[in-house]
């Protein structure tokens, strides 16, 4: 599934005859966090050779038929399970077409800086003070929606942020509002939100939306996108388009979008591992292209969530959640084959 193996298969389906592919995307066939698939091949002229696509579900040899065609009309989703994702009726627009999306600091010590100096326990403390001020999370500290629990980060010191091993850029924590989700989720997604300027280390992921970064340079952001009057590579987008287009969009919008049953859906089918969720593997989510007043139900919805959460940790929201599942479904045009 990764991006560098994009050529292989485009190469597999017009120069060979590939005659079966098997997935094994739930059934861990080795001790990896990888999903698995076998294919059987020939060289052969295969135009119009139909290979059979199987999904091996809940366990090996259980096995559904996955839509297929002729290989000169397939690309290369061909080696994808697509039939575990409807791919939306509905206008819409990449989720790193409207954020930033970047992994967090790594919090010890600079390998050439200060070998050894500190680890990540040297500055963090369960308690907030003038050496600790600034709220910090790990992965494992991120609940669906909300933070279950954050500690506080040495920060302004000689050591902390300077001599960090990944320092990052300040303007990826203190904007306003961003989302962040862990790295290492296992089957289940979760994306919370955050209002509190809280860093994060690298094993979550943020997503800050493009517009809240205007004027921001560093080389971080450069490689994602580029202003006019940075140096240009045809692979890179223009900030000021990423902006304006962000500015469309509410966070608390994409929130209820990215913790939506169809979201998951989507990156179950396109994640490349069982256990992470890379950063390219969010980058790639489809998101409605809804103007702000169809977005208003769903960050109701989202702000309902949260001040129940934020009241009682762990009331129960599944009803509220099953609206926003309907309401993005509606938006992706899936709504009438789900009422």
């Amino acid at each position: 599934h990764a991006k560098y193996a994009l050529k292989a298969r485009e190469w597999f389906l017009r120069n060979a005859c590939i005659e079966r592919i098997d997935f094994y995307s739930k059934i861990k066939v080795f001790d990896a966090a990888v999903h698995n698939l076998s294919y059987v091949f020939q060289k052969a002229e295969a135009s119009e050779n139909e290979p059979l696509r199987r999904l091996h579900e809940p366990a090996l040899g259980e096995v559904k038929d996955l839509s297929t065609g002729k290989q000169k009309d397939l690309n290369e989703r061909a080696f994808f399970p697509e039939d575990v994702y409807r791919l939306p009726p509905s206008p819409t627009v990449r989720l790193e077409d409207l954020c930033y999306t970047s992994k967090g600091m790594v919090v010890h010590a600079d390998e050439r800086k200060a070998p050894g100096a500190f680890t990540l326990e040297d500055v963090v403390s369960d308690a907030k003070d003038e050496t600790h001020p600034k709220p910090f999370v790990e992965g494992k500290h991120l609940g669906r929606w909300l933070p279950v629990k954050n500690r506080w980060i040495e920060w302004g010191t000689n050591r902390a942020p300077k001599l960090f091993s990944r320092k990052t850029f300040p303007e990826l924590y203190d904007v306003a509002e961003k989302i962040i989700v862990q790295r290492t989720p296992g089957p289940d997604p979760k994306s919370c939100y955050d209002s509190n300027s809280i860093r994060f280390d690298a094993s979550s992921v943020g997503f800050v939306l493009w517009c809240d970064l205007e004027g921001v340079r560093n080389r971080s952001i450069q490689k994602q996108a580029r202003y006019p009057d940075e140096k240009q590579r045809s692979k890179f987008p223009r900030r000021e388009d990423l902006e304006r287009n962000s500015r469309r969009f509410s966070i608390k919008y994409l929130l209820g979008v990215m913790n939506s049953a169809s979201a998951q859906d989507f990156l179950r089918a396109h994640r490349r591992s069982n256990i992470h969720l890379y950063p390219d593997d969010w980058k790639k989510l489809p998101i409605p292209d809804a103007p702000l007043d169809a977005q208003q139900p769903i960050v109701d919805l989202v702000d309902a969530i949260l001040s129940a959460k934020r009241a009682n940790v762990s009331v129960n929201i599944a009803e509220l959640e099953r609206k926003i599942d309907r309401a993005v479904d509606k938006l992706y045009g899936f709504g009438k084959q789900n009422n």
